[in-house]
């Protein structure tokens, strides 16, 4: 039994010595300096696995390098923490690109087709010119989500839709805040997309699309997603045949701008029916995935914080205008009016309390597929083929950039006269060529719930007190985590809120100042 013990250390000892070798020896001296783990390119592996987005923030904590090296099995990975590197990387659009990841992405979450992941990957990098599905997409979809008549449209939607949800609300109510918060916004946002056929009204369509998200990263992965991710298949193919039937019976044409513009772009591309409603099952990712949890964290820190409660509530309740409304038929009726344009404009308190809402959760990792050796900055050799990373929770848990109170939620901090920080340190819309395009509509249909929700009700925890749940469980590819459990509580009229309320969207070119790009 010693030999046989002593046979399998010297073992371990040789494969470990192997690894380490080759982990150093196939390292270039002029690539970013390699953080390594206690078992070469298997520990970081786990760490991540176990970890999340907290190893990066740990890793930038222990090393404090600008740029550093991650070995895994078979890649790298090059992790971006400084300002200025992350400048340089968002100027290499086609060298540091993105378009090639999302639409391998693209193809691993929807199931599409080879006849469409050919037709994706054909140019997708711009190489030949500006052609081709995937370097059109994002101008194709500017201009129905950026702020004009088209946003508003869609906005107007929303605010109808998040109006009759607060109204329907019959207080007093116990239930789960997140339920609540994600079954509205789910409705909301996806009548203002899909129009009034929209697939989401059917109760099943909203159940399995929150089935199909946790399988999301086993997709990805690509390792036995049919075993391991067997139910969020199962969901994804029943949501696909949702979709199927809404584009062949024409349904898209009663929908906003932004669903037109998507379809006719896969239809010009030539892309399968059936592939354009696997590719939209992949766009409720982008309208839902986010949007209601953000939701739900904007709503738990209003109402666990009574001065940021109150001066939102102040904020708001200075905009609200008592008018008389009268319709074709002559009836007149009072109505409580919110303005989401004047929201936007004249409630910096409540925008900076989103943007802080943001910085906390977001846990979002901005990435790009180095195409060819580049020497980023002139210093540092990134090699084709391996992924630059920028996560954001380094930079938003950074003391440097928001000070000695940045684990702290301070609803003031993103004031004009209160912001000290680096614009470009907040990176809660990523940042650069992939810059969410989708949020001013996100932002404003967060706004308007949560403004509505403030003025009428009050919201207490059945617990007694407010209880932070935790979020460990979030995926690596969300944005913003859901919470690990939901928080029941109490909703109850206000004083003060009474009467008939309608949310309003008048014509705006302005879009608000969410990111450093918008400044």
């Amino acid at each position: 039994m010693p030999n046989i013990l002593a046979a399998v250390a010297m073992g371990a000892i040789s494969v470990y010595g192997a690894l380490y070798a080759i982990m150093i020896y196939t390292q270039d001296s002029r690539e970013p300096p390699l953080v390594t783990s206690s078992m070469p390119f298997i520990g970081s592996m786990i760490s991540l696995a176990r970890k999340k987005t907290k190893y990066y923030v740990e890793l930038k904590t222990k090393y404090n390098h600008p740029i550093y090296t991650i070995r895994l099995p078979g890649t790298r990975l090059y992790v971006v923490n400084s300002l200025p590197l992350i400048s340089a990387v968002q100027r290499q659009i086609k060298t540091l690109a993105f378009p090639p990841l999302e639409a391998k992405l693209a193809s691993s979450v929807c199931g599409s087709s080879k006849t469409a992941n050919d037709i994706l990957m054909t140019n997708v990098n711009g190489d030949e010119g500006h052609w081709g599905y995937s370097v059109t997409f994002y101008k194709m979809i500017h201009t129905p989500l950026a702020p004009g008549p088209e946003l508003d449209a869609m906005n107007r939607v929303m605010a109808q839709r998040v109006t009759a949800a607060i109204d329907a609300l019959e207080a007093p109510k116990v239930t789960p805040l997140f339920e609540f918060v994600r079954q509205e916004i789910t409705l909301a946002t996806t009548d203002s997309v899909y129009g009034p056929k929209n697939p989401f009204k059917d109760p099943a369509i909203s159940e399995a699309f929150w089935k199909f998200q946790p399988g999301i990263i086993t997709l990805i992965i690509g390792i036995l997603p049919s075993l391991l991710a067997k139910e969020s298949i199962e969901a994804r193919e029943f949501m696909t045949k949702a979709f199927i039937k809404y584009f062949s019976e024409g349904s898209h044409n009663s929908g906003a701008a932004l669903i037109k513009a998507r379809f006719e772009h896969s239809i010009d591309h030539k892309i399968p029916l059936e592939d354009i409603a696997r590719y939209e099952v992949g766009g409720a990712i982008g309208l839902l995935t986010n949007t209601s949890p953000t939701s739900f964290w904007m709503i738990y820190h209003l109402y666990s914080s009574p001065l940021a409660l109150s001066d939102c509530r102040d904020e708001l309740a200075k905009i609200v205008v008592d008018e008389v409304v009268t319709d074709e038929a002559g009836q007149q009726t009072k109505f409580r009016t919110l303005d989401m344009t004047q929201v936007k404009t004249s409630c910096p308190i409540l925008l900076s309390t989103l943007q802080e809402v943001l910085r906390l959760h977001t846990i979002g990792i901005s990435t790009r597929l180095v195409m060819q050796d580049h020497m980023l900055d002139g210093k540092y050799l990134l090699k084709k083929g391996n992924t630059v990373m920028i996560p954001g929770p380094v930079q938003h848990s950074s003391t440097a950039h928001w000070g000695s109170d940045v684990a702290a939620f301070n609803h003031r901090r993103f004031l004009p006269d209160h912001k000290t920080h680096n614009p470009a340190a907040f990176r809660g819309f990523g940042g650069g060529s992939t810059l969410c395009p989708g949020r001013h509509f996100a932002s404003t249909e967060i706004l308007a719930f949560t403004a509505l929700l403030v003025l009428r009700f009050e919201v207490e925890p059945t617990l007694g007190r407010w209880v932070r749940p935790t979020t460990e469980g979030a995926a690596m590819w969300e944005t913003t985590p859901v919470p690990d459990w939901d928080v029941d509580v109490r909703i109850s009229a206000r004083e003060g809120g009474e009467g008939r309320w309608r949310v309003l969207v008048s014509d705006s070119e302005r879009g608000m100042a969410l990111a450093a790009e918008d400044l």
